[in-house]
């Protein structure tokens, strides 16, 4: 965890370790709806923006998650993959700044 994101999080974090992999499971599962997808990322931003999370706090959730994922699913992990990865991440990073 980057120092500066440590305020974000409660000592308690029992709560919260399904919560990003709910959210991501969401967003991969809703690709096509595109009012689904929409209102999922404005919830999510709601809640992040109402906690303060910065650009920068957005930018090293993603390398964390690309960097699990590698390690997760080892030589299944393409390179072809982790570039849709990083394009999905993106874009959902940049609609929820």
């Amino acid at each position: 965890m980057t120092p500066d994101a440590r305020r974000l999080f409660p000592n308690d974090m029992e709560r919260l370790h399904l919560k990003p992999m709910d959210t991501i499971a969401a967003i991969v599962g809703a690709p096509d709806n595109r009012a689904l997808l929409q209102s999922i990322i404005s919830h999510t931003a709601d809640h992040h923006a109402g906690f303060g999370v910065s650009s920068s706090q957005y930018a090293s959730f993603g390398e964390a998650l690309i960097w699990g994922l590698e390690h997760q699913f080892g030589s299944a992990f393409t390179s072809d993959l982790r570039q849709a990865w990083i394009e999905l991440y993106e874009t959902v990073q940049t609609e929820m700044i």
